[in-house]
């Protein structure tokens, strides 16, 4: 009897007849179901009687009788095997009660007391396991439930002891042994949902690891994540933590937090990770960037390089809280050099000061003996490495210039180094960005994809095989995703959760937090800044600076550089008209000479020179065709520079990047 019916029955009897043949029907319904108990005493007395007349004496019969009762006892035990414990005790008990007063009452005199007073209480007990079974709440929640699975075609498996939390059912379920595995509830996940009538994303099942047939069906009836958050109703969640702690992005649909960490912890038995960021156009990608960006932006140890092709068009307002911003193209090359050159330097600086990765200590000055560089075991007082992530954004249009393996050699040994690379692109397929690279990306933050195929690149099969489905959301629920990475239990990979949105009113508080990070947070340490200025130079040492310069007049967020000019120079102005040329000056012609005539020497020095002025310019990253822009200065064709550069690669001057053709000039000041 379903739910529906109850209530029919329920309704039919409310309008019934009130006379009396209508209130004594409506009774005489009512009890039926409690009259079994009371006609079984009934009987058991009448029969009672009988045997006695037939029996009484007969100490042969009375023998038989007391076997019977053991044997009628042991198999009312036996019967029982398949229901639950209370009602295989209480049968029996019942059972030998009865044979043991039929038995005394054909041998011996009945005892009708005892027979009323016992009889009563047992059809009492029975009577009241009658209303609990008759619930119709009861009756709702077991018959739905195992009509449910008959309905989806698993009738053999069973359901056990559900585990109800708010707005969560997590049911156990056991498998019919050779003929269901885990895969086939996997399968019927659809189906299920359809049968409860929810979302397929709010049904997931959780397979044992350790075995084919069991597992737990979670159930989440209530989609918590259709009413939109703001962002800027609770800003960022820990403001002045630090990295070590949980990083929170949004909720999940049972209302728990979405989180998630960088560092590992070793106590907790978490992995240091790096994160991939994928979705479609539309899936809010942007605004769960945002929500990441800003958590760490909000803490106290850590220093950020972004990359942004698209002009930090929806970063803009956090500009002033990061260390080094560059758009795409040749700037881009030169971050990614610039990593690659501080995982080194970071690593030693972590193994000098006798930490296996780091923590959230290392960001301080280093005061701890156990934690000295030097060898007399006195504190050295080395100034702290902040921990460091590195943000490429879009960095589908990156790799298309640097090569889809431009992060490989990032994604592999960073994570030592206390860097933490974010990697975000729309679609994170093997033709945008090696599956090398992909794999060692360890924590996965998937929004809204086309298809199942595009989700198949982002998430781990066992995830998908859960319930995890996010084609089926697409771009039409912006900011729906799943969360893969470590600290998270795994049964939460499956469960969708939904970051914060951005909204025009969030511009202040955004730009609050870049205030404060830019006042207050970390700032570059010796050894990352000087590993950056030998790879590239002024690249990284006269970067573009997002900050205010002088917030108490109320100046606005600008960019500024480290001037270029000498001292002498400072107080020239640019719009200043030049003075007339003095005697002997007026023939004297400005510009770039003619290549058409240079000897071999003159023509390397010229390149040099252009090398020179690429490096003042910031471009350390080059190749032939950058050069060839200046082929009227050298007057010699590709081929000719193409093996002067590898000349440049042999001496020094020149050193390789992760895409073939492409050169890092080595800055002329490295050594020093």
């Amino acid at each position: 009897m379903t739910g529906k019916d109850v209530e029919q029955r329920h309704e039919e009897q409310l309008k019934g007849s009130s006379d009396k043949g209508g209130i004594k029907g409506y009774l005489l319904h009512r009890a039926k179901p409690y009259l079994p108990p009371w006609l079984g005493v009934g009987s058991l007395g009448i029969s009672g009687t009988v045997g006695h007349l037939v029996w009484s004496g007969d100490a042969a019969m009375g023998i038989g009788l007391t076997l019977g009762s053991v044997a009628l006892t042991g198999a009312a035990w036996w019967a029982g095997k398949g229901v639950g414990p209370q009602r295989r005790l209480h049968s029996a008990i019942t059972v030998a009660a009865g044979s043991v007063w039929f038995t005394s009452a054909s041998i011996f005199d009945p005892s009708y007391n005892a027979l009323f007073v016992g009889g009563t209480v047992t059809a009492l007990t029975w009577n009241i396991r009658q209303i609990y079974r008759r619930d119709p709440d009861g009756v709702k929640a077991v018959t739905d439930g195992a009509g449910l699975l008959e309905k989806v075609g698993l009738a053999k498996a069973l359901m056990q002891r559900a585990k109800v939390e708010p707005n969560r059912v997590t049911v156990p379920l056991l498998l019919e042994a050779g003929e269901q595995t885990n895969d086939d509830v996997s399968k019927a996940l659809p189906r299920i949902a359809s049968a409860l009538d929810i979302p397929v994303t709010a049904v997931r099942y959780l397979p044992d690891p350790d075995s084919a047939r069991r597992g737990e069906l979670v159930v989440v009836p209530l989609d918590m994540l259709a009413d939109t958050v703001r962002w800027e109703e609770a800003g960022p969640s820990l403001p002045g933590g630090s990295m070590e702690d949980p990083l929170v992005l949004g909720v999940y649909d049972d209302g728990q937090p979405l989180m998630m960490w960088f560092p590992g912890d070793r106590e907790a038995g978490r992995n240091a990770t790096h994160l991939l960021i994928a979705g479609m156009t539309g899936s809010g990608k942007g605004d769960g960037a945002l929500n990441l960006l800003t958590e760490i932006l909000s803490r106290k140890d850590v220093i950020v390089w972004l990359s942004d092709p698209k002009g930090f068009q929806d970063f803009r307002p956090l500009l002033p809280g990061i260390d080094w911003a560059v758009e795409g193209g040749a700037p881009t090359e030169a971050m990614v050099e610039a990593v690659l050159a501080a995982i080194p330097a970071r690593t030693a600086w972590l193994g000098a000061h006798r930490y296996r990765q780091w923590e959230a200590i290392c960001a301080d000055e280093q005061t701890d003996p156990a934690h000295s560089c030097r060898t007399d075991g006195t504190a050295c007082h080395c100034p702290g490495v902040p921990f460091l992530v590195s943000w490429f954004e879009e960095a589908g249009v990156s790799l298309s210039m640097l090569g889809d393996d431009a992060f490989n050699n990032i994604a592999n040994l960073a994570r030592s180094a206390g860097i933490a690379l974010v990697v975000s692109l729309q679609r994170p397929s093997h033709d945008q960005i090696s599956t090398t690279t992909r794999d060692a990306l360890g924590s996965r933050l998937c929004f809204g994809v086309p298809n199942a195929m595009a989700a198949s690149f982002m998430l781990p099969d066992t995830v998908i095989d859960a319930g995890a489905a996010p084609e089926r959301w697409a771009n039409r629920r912006p900011g729906y995703n799943y969360l893969v990475t470590p600290g998270v239990d795994e049964m939460r990979y499956s469960s969708p959760g939904r970051t914060r949105w951005f909204t025009d009113s969030a511009l202040s508080l955004m730009e609050a937090v870049a205030s404060w990070a830019a006042r207050n947070g970390a700032k570059p340490d010796p050894v990352t800044a000087g590993a950056a200025a030998s790879a590239v130079g002024k690249a990284y040492t006269e970067r573009a600076r997002h900050q205010e310069e002088n917030p108490e007049e109320g100046d606005d967020d600008e960019e500024t550089t480290v001037s270029r000019l000498d001292d002498e120079d400072l107080d020239i102005d640019p719009n200043e008209e030049l003075p007339p040329p003095a005697p002997g000056e007026e023939n004297v012609v400005f510009g770039q000479p003619d290549g058409a005539d240079l000897t071999r020497e003159e023509a390397r020095t010229v390149l040099q020179d252009i090398l020179a002025e690429f490096e003042a310019d910031g471009t350390m990253v080059i190749g032939v065709v950058d050069v060839m822009a200046h082929g009227e200065r050298l007057g010699r064709k590709r081929g000719w520079v193409s093996g002067e550069l590898q000349q440049l690669l042999e001496d020094g001057r020149l050193t390789v990047t992760t895409k073939p053709g492409r050169y890092r000039i080595v800055p002329a000041m490295a050594d020093a």
